[in-house]
């Protein structure tokens, strides 16, 4: 299972909590396992929700358009039941038997003819939670991938329940990861790194940053990754590291600089490395032992209880001292899981603590127009007894002679 179910338990207790909907991609996935068509397709608009009980948190129910409904093949855990909304149609033809479909096929054939197509996504999920028993409890609902009217529908429909906004909920039981999402994290950096070495193959003289772009997502989708960002630039053009790649080649004497990121099964990378072709100036060289150093700091000394502030306060110190006296960030890390950007947040006014089990992916950025970037990227678990790095990759600025 990957989701926090004891994290998850003991927070709806301390709330008073009885049911909660997931209405997000990523928290249907972390419930489910089903990652939905629809909020990929319209990802401002699709609806796909997920609903767990108090005293069912390993079994969900799954709604979803009746197009998407065949997904309930997808889910990595025993569904307490799935319903679809919509107008979709799955046709059986006369000849055929129901022994033939296999027990997804029988199950979706069910689940297809046993409610009328038009029913509205959220008057389906409110048939769902008062089957549920929920039609009279204390609901937290994840209000982010919601119609701006939903609440005002579910307590109309709900009249009895008591519905609160749930994505801080989601939000906090996330922070503290389970070691199954520990080990996709740790798959999806070695994924990463895999791709950046694939790139820097092709790193010569003359290469474009488009092509170092190209491979590495090429690498990444033929291991059965999805690149979300695939920022490459070459010497002072890193310092606009957020613009399209150009066509422009690359030259001895330049950096190459990396800031990736993909998703693999369903958890995300956000690794940063930085290369030389031929040797580097000294500046260069400096700059990058120096957020190297505010690297190091951070995996050597973040403890449980240490707040966010107070481990920005450490690394950028780190860097102040090893080669940038005139460093200055709005944040150096932040969790990673589902989402790219988990709890904690390591910024200079974020007093939240950092848990047993919280993976901060720490980052050390440095840009300067005319100079480019300097930068150090990488996810470690916070542990009891010494932190874990999740990557393997040379964290030094590599020389490619």
């Amino acid at each position: 299972m990957l989701a926090n179910l004891d994290r998850l338990a003991r927070r709806m207790d301390e709330l008073g909590i009885d049911g909660i909907v997931a209405t997000t991609a990523e928290n249907v996935y972390y419930l489910t396992g089903v990652a939905s068509v629809s909020h990929e397709i319209f990802p401002h608009s699709g609806q796909c929700f997920a609903v767990v009980t108090r005293d069912r948190l390993a079994h969900p129910r799954l709604i979803s358009s009746r197009c998407d409904l065949d997904q309930i093949r997808d889910a990595r855990v025993e569904l307490d039941g799935a319903a679809g909304f919509g107008t979709f149609h799955r046709e059986l033809a006369d000849e055929t038997e129901l022994s033939v479909l296999g027990e997804h096929g029988q199950l979706l054939h069910r689940l297809m003819n046993e409610q009328p197509n038009g029913v509205p996504a959220l008057g389906v999920l409110a048939r769902v939670l008062r089957e549920a028993g929920l039609g009279e409890a204390r609901i937290a609902i994840d209000e982010e991938s919601l119609p701006a009217n939903a609440f005002d529908v579910l307590r109309e429909e709900l009249r009895g329940a008591d519905l609160r906004p749930g994505a801080e909920l989601f939000r906090w039981v996330r922070k503290v990861k389970t070691e199954p999402e520990i080990e996709r994290l740790r798959a999806a950096a070695a994924l990463t790194e895999q791709c950046i070495l694939a790139a820097m193959a092709i790193a010569k003289p003359g290469a474009t940053e488009i092509d170092l772009v190209r491979e590495f997502e090429r690498t990444a989708v033929s291991s059965g990754g999805r690149p979300k960002f695939t920022l490459i630039k070459f010497g002072d053009r890193a310092a606009y590291g957020q613009s399209r790649p150009t066509a422009d080649p690359l030259r001895r004497g330049e950096a190459v600089w990396f800031d990736v990121g993909l998703i693999l099964d369903g958890y995300w990378s956000d690794l940063s490395r930085m290369f030389s072709i031929g040797q580097p100036t000294d500046k260069l060289a400096r700059y990058c032992e120096g957020v190297l150093a505010g690297e190091e700091a951070a995996l050597a000394k973040t403890r449980p209880g240490m707040t966010g502030k107070e481990l920005f306060d450490t690394a950028v110190e780190a860097v102040r001292q090893n080669g940038i006296p005139h460093y200055r960030r709005n944040h150096v890390g932040h969790g990673i899981g589902v989402e790219v950007y988990d709890r904690v947040l390591i910024t200079p006014d974020n007093d939240e603590a950092i848990e047993v089990g919280t993976v901060v992916n720490f980052e050390t950025p440095y840009y300067e127009f005319g100079f480019g970037a300097a930068m150090i990227e990488d996810p470690y678990v916070v542990r009891e007894n010494g932190n874990e790095l999740l990557t393997t990759l040379d964290r030094n600025l590599t020389v490619i002679d």
